[in-house]
């Protein structure tokens, strides 16, 4: 009976190493998939700094256009009102 019990204790430590050697390399591919998952939110980090980059550049070229805008309204609402201000004077002193 001895011997018996022998074998079911040494089937039992086999199936306590394989348990041991699945769980292992489980490990190892949980650590593997960890390591690309951070690997790819670093690209996606990059990605969306080079990105927060083209719209700074783009907001910079906004203002640029505001400003240029702003200058020319200025301008233009300069001419109309001088040239307003002359139609309305020579109508008024022309009689």
């Amino acid at each position: 009976m001895s011997a018996n019990v022998e074998e079911r204790v040494a089937r039992l430590e086999g199936v306590i190493e394989q348990i041991r050697d699945r769980l292992n390399s489980i490990d190892t591919r949980i650590t593997s998939m960890d390591d690309r998952i951070n690997g790819r939110f670093g690209q996606v980090d990059g990605r969306f700094a080079q990105i927060d980059g083209r719209f700074a550049q783009i907001d910079g070229r906004f203002a640029q256009i505001e400003q240029k805008i702003d200058s020319r309204f200025a301008w233009l609402l300069g001419v109309v009102l001088t040239t307003w201000m002359t139609t309305m004077l020579t109508v008024l002193f022309h009689h």
